[in-house]
């Protein structure tokens, strides 16, 4: 199962799963663009149009996981993903929730539904993509940074609980990729942050992925080399505030450029 699989890094990861021999069940909001994207992920493939955020329709979906797939489901991805840019205090209550929903609590819910047929399996292997954002906190993305740190913490401590098992978990960290989402938070105001290193393509993330099931590793790096700065710099946050001023001024050269090329 993938989450958020009818566009960017989710069609991409769904698409080589089913290359590799999966049968895909792939869900999104977006039912349109679902339907469109089942096609090129595989014949085979179940589309399910569950909005995450609504605790009935996520009740729904992990009913079908654990009745229907419960004997058959070995890998889970949790990629769907959600941005508002803004400072906190310009970003409304139901905006914040939104975030916090599709992010962290849905993935926490799915998870701890699955697990207990993967224990019992003794097999499965749970990923998600997170973000070099839930290693150093972004401004203007303060939710978000926040649902993405919270992610780690829950896959690194789900990861302890089923250690001793073949039950595997996985997470994704990329700086930042070129998707719709990111192209709206270069246009929203999104933290500069996001462009102070070159920006990565999906298919990029989506061989982080195929490694990942290969080789069951807990953190996963794109690029490995951004990941040693984003976690010195987590070391020391309250150096942050007063290195933002340089870092940003290089980041918003970053984002011109990279805006400069999509209207190209």
């Amino acid at each position: 199962m993938v989450t958020g699989a009818a566009s960017g890094i989710g069609l991409e990861v769904a698409t080589r799963l089913h290359r590799r021999g999966h049968e895909v069940i792939a869900v999104d909001r977006n039912a349109v663009q679902l339907q469109a994207a089942t096609s090129r992920i595989g014949g085979d493939t179940v589309a399910i149009d569950c909005d995450l955020a609504d605790p009935a329709q996520l009740a729904l979906l992990i009913g079908e996981l654990t009745t229907t797939w419960r004997e058959s489901l070995d890998v889970v991805v949790c990629n769907a993903g959600v941005i508002a840019p803004g400072d906190l205090v310009d970003v409304d209550p139901a905006t914040i929730d939104l975030q916090l929903d599709v992010m962290l609590r849905s993935v926490i819910h799915l998870t701890r539904a699955v697990l207990p047929q993967f224990l019992e399996r003794d097999r499965g292997h749970l990923l998600a993509t997170v973000s070099m954002g839930g290693i150093i906190a972004l401004p203007t993305s303060a939710t978000y940074s926040a649902s993405k740190a919270g992610l780690r913490a829950f896959l690194a401590a789900v990861n302890a609980e089923v250690y001793a098992t073949n039950v595997h978990v996985s997470g994704i960290y990329p700086s930042a990729v070129d998707t719709p989402m990111l192209l709206k938070e270069a246009e929203g105001g999104g933290s500069p942050l996001n462009f102070f290193g070159a920006v990565r393509s999906i298919d990029e993330v989506a061989d982080a992925y195929e490694r990942a099931i290969e080789s069951h590793r807990l953190e996963n790096y794109v690029p490995y080399s951004d990941s040693l700065t984003t976690r010195l710099l987590n070391a020391f946050p309250a150096l942050t505030p007063k290195l933002l001023p340089i870092v940003n001024r290089i980041g918003e050269r970053g984002r011109q450029r990279y805006l400069a090329n999509h209207r190209h």
